[in-house]
């Protein structure tokens, strides 16, 4: 009887053991704080980090940059190892396809093998696979997809559709960002830790993301939010400027765009890159691309192309093509953003670009030369 007693104890202390393993690798592995060593502003990152011909920035064409000698070093090295699904998605093209689809489709191999490969190069960075389970994924049973929503990056256009998949008819969801709407899509509250886990890890579920160029990223941030300094922002975000950077507003009550970046800087310095407002956070942190493995990496530069690609190969049916939720009549567009940059000091726009360095590392994004050659100066 004892040693019946004693087997059946051990064999459930073993279990505990390897389920506690697997918990801890999959939400802890890469948990912030982690130190940088190589995330220092030299030579050696302007190098990573190039800047585009045009002041503009754009996505590079992966084929052009001299990168790719990188990826195609880092996939021979992971050859033998590798047995991830980064590649589920059927990259074969026929001579049906329109060249709007060539595009789309090139653009998505373009960027899985980039950020497996860039991933590979930059090794370590905080973030957390289980703060991503926690706060950022979103489901749809119906079709078996998951979606990293990236606040500034889509994401009311996201959880829109995710809504009309639940099957939520409201004519006009005014607030998809509400506790009511965003609870029925939350992929935590749907599926439950363990679930999402194994989500994440099944060649059956379909993983998306959007990404965008992280100093567009940061002035669409600062027009919503803080009303593009032309008014004293709302309480929730006046607050936030009494916490951090209490002597940063003008006479009107307004907060500058520089003013905005120092209020990010100390915010960070208080928090912890993980725990930044989820506005601003990078979202390398965000969606934790080196862990997940995503089948569509959408970037909001060709945001419409791509949406209409995912949705016409996964079958979506209630993605209305070309609507934009929380599209407002001031949103940033790449051509004219880099007018706010003018008077940031350059020891503050050096920090910024180390902060968002894993953003621009991973998914291909370029410091323009203007605002690059005032920091190296």
């Amino acid at each position: 009887m004892y040693t019946k007693y004693a087997f059946c104890m051990t064999v459930i202390l073993l279990v505990s053991i390897m389920v506690f393993r697997d918990i801890y690798d999959q939400g802890y592995g890469h948990a912030y704080p982690l130190s940088l060593p190589a995330f220092t502003l030299n030579s050696s990152l302007w190098e990573k980090i190039r800047p585009d011909d045009a002041d503009t920035p754009r996505e590079k064409e992966y084929k052009d940059t001299t990168f790719s000698s990188n990826v195609a070093s880092a996939e021979k090295t992971t050859a033998v190892s590798d047995n991830t699904q980064w590649d589920f998605v059927t990259t074969a093209t026929t001579g049906a396809e329109e060249p709007w689809e060539r595009n789309a489709e090139r653009r998505m191999t373009q960027r899985r093998k980039s950020v497996r490969a860039r991933c590979d190069q930059i090794g370590k960075y905080p973030y957390s696979v289980r703060v991503t389970s926690q706060r950022s994924l979103y489901y749809s049973a119906k079709y078996d997809l998951l979606v990293c929503v990236t606040a500034k990056s889509g994401a009311s256009t996201w959880k829109t559709h995710l809504l009309r998949m639940k099957g939520v008819d409201d004519p006009i969801i005014r607030n998809p960002h509400a506790l009511k709407y965003s609870s029925m899509i939350h992929a935590l509250s749907q599926l439950g830790y363990f679930n999402v886990q194994r989500k994440l890890k099944s060649p059956f579920v379909t993983r998306v993301m959007t990404a965008r160029h992280p100093l567009s990223r940061l002035v669409s941030a600062y027009r919503d939010k803080f009303r593009d300094g032309q008014a004293p922002p709302g309480y929730r975000w006046g607050a936030l400027i009494r916490q951090y950077c209490g002597d940063c507003k003008d006479n009107n009550g307004s907060l500058p765009f520089p003013q905005f970046l120092r209020l990010v800087l100390a915010e960070k310095a208080d928090k912890g890159l993980i725990n930044l407002n989820r506005h601003w956070r990078p979202y390398s942190s965000i969606c934790s691309p080196c862990d997940i493995q995503y089948n569509y990496i959408l970037k909001q530069e060709t945001f419409d192309d791509d949406l209409r690609y995912v949705t016409e190969h996964l079958d979506l049916q209630e993605v209305e093509l070309g609507t934009r939720n929380n599209n407002k009549s001031n949103r940033t567009h790449l051509p004219t953003y880099l007018a706010y940059y003018d008077d940031v000091p350059s020891e503050v726009l050096g920090r910024i670009f180390k902060l968002y360095e894993t953003d621009f590392r991973i998914f291909d994004y370029e410091i323009p030369q203007s605002l690059l050659d005032r920091v190296k100066k």
